[in-house]
């Protein structure tokens, strides 16, 4: 399900997410698993690089979900502001009748 979110567009949510360059900490904060984080840190500076991420299928698979649970609070917090305006919408004709 989430591993078939187009690359681009995964990228630019990690870009906006961590940036370009994730240290250890930063990535634990974001539900990272610390070994999965090993294992992607392919070179020797402290950092994962945006491609590292986009090679490894685990951390590629756990920031696509990261994005999916991004657009369905998003999706949710629209539908909710719509809802509110219906009803509003209908207690304003409600109260135009009387």
């Amino acid at each position: 399900m989430s591993t078939n979110i187009n690359p681009n567009v995964l990228k630019n949510f990690i870009l906006q997410t961590v940036g370009t360059k994730v240290a250890q900490g930063q990535a634990q904060k974001h539900g990272i698993d610390a070994d999965k984080y090993e294992e992607a840190n392919v070179d020797e500076n402290n950092y994962l690089e945006l491609d590292e991420i986009l090679q490894d299928e685990d951390l590629y698979a756990q920031f696509a979900t990261m994005y999916v649970e991004k657009q369905e609070k998003e999706q949710a917090a629209k539908d909710k502001e719509q809802e509110k305006e219906e009803q509003m919408q209908v207690k304003d004709k409600n109260n135009a009748g009387v």
